[in-house]
């Protein structure tokens, strides 16, 4: 299993819906969604190696926020924490 921990920007809400709801609607590898007040956890089944895949989450600006700073998305192994990847995201918002 893979988590995919992604942190909102500040003054953003997720739509988590494009991923699909339980209990067996949700898009393909997606085993389930947590969404608290500031990230996202996405459980992935277990991801084919070298098999690129991506998701949609929409994010929602409810406030306007000066100076933002970069979120970062945790990708890793449930049962494996040490494999892990991280990045950084930016709204295109003005």
């Amino acid at each position: 299993m893979v988590l995919v921990d992604i942190k909102l920007l500040s003054g953003f809400t997720a739509d988590t819906s494009p991923l699909g709801s339980p209990p067996q609607s949700f898009a393909p590898l997606v085993e389930r969604v947590d969404a608290e007040d500031d990230h996202v956890l996405v459980y992935l089944k277990e991801v084919p190696k070298g098999v690129p895949k991506s998701f949609t989450l929409q994010l929602k600006r409810v406030l306007a926020v000066k100076n933002l700073k970069p979120a970062v998305i945790n990708v890793y192994d449930y049962y494996q924490t040490s494999d892990s990847f991280e990045t950084t995201y930016m709204s295109p918002c003005p």
